[in-house]
């Protein structure tokens, strides 16, 4: 049974693009936070038709190192010269 005070360890991130059709095609224009909201008030202010696209990562625990990979390298450092 797994207890109800786990707390699981996760970190999210968003990345968005746009652009404008009719200005830059489909090339991106617009990058970081403000891209989405960016795309909508362009499209809004001129009627032109806009993207934004939208990526979210979710990752779930952390990445602890591998002591066995730290334990080789420091084996191959020692026998260079």
């Amino acid at each position: 049974m797994a207890s109800a005070l786990l707390v699981r360890q996760t970190s999210t991130s968003r990345d968005v693009i746009g652009g404008c059709f009719v200005c830059h095609g489909a090339a991106a224009n617009w990058f970081g936070p403000q891209a989405q909201g960016t795309a909508a008030r362009h499209h809004d202010a001129t009627g032109h038709a806009t993207w934004a696209e939208v990526v979210m990562t979710v990752r779930y625990g952390r990445n602890d190192s591998d002591g066995l990979q730290l334990d080789i390298e420091t084996a191959i450092a020692a026998r260079s010269p």
